[in-house]
């Protein structure tokens, strides 16, 4: 019994030493300047851009939206995301029938 307790305790201290170790290196990472030198270069390329749309009108030629705007979008799927979203869709559709055949099994009661 007391020897359960004692690995409870280890455990319980173990996590809250993980979780302060994540929250020391985002404190670093923050102070160190990581987002802002992300927000940073996003708005150099931005600026780039801007200046390559100015150049490209005052040369008259064509100009297309896609070809000033870099979209960043990340794919962080996997396969068990994959997997819980086939579940999740099944049972969307599952109990949507379900709720759909109930109601016209209410309205038949009350409506005939």
């Amino acid at each position: 019994m007391i020897e359960e307790t004692q690995t409870k305790k280890y455990k319980f201290l173990k996590i809250i030493l993980i979780i302060f170790v994540c929250f020391i290196i985002m404190y670093i990472s923050k102070e160190n300047g990581y987002y802002e030198y992300k927000t940073y270069n996003k708005t150099r390329l931005t600026e780039e851009a801007i200046k390559k749309f100015e150049s490209d009108i005052n040369d008259g030629k064509n100009v297309l939206l896609k070809d000033y705007i870099v979209e960043e979008k990340h794919d962080y799927s996997n396969k068990i995301s994959k997997i819980g979203s086939k579940v999740g869709s099944i049972i969307e559709s599952f109990m949507n029938e379900g709720i759909k055949n109930s109601l016209k099994y209410l309205s038949k009661l009350f409506y005939e």
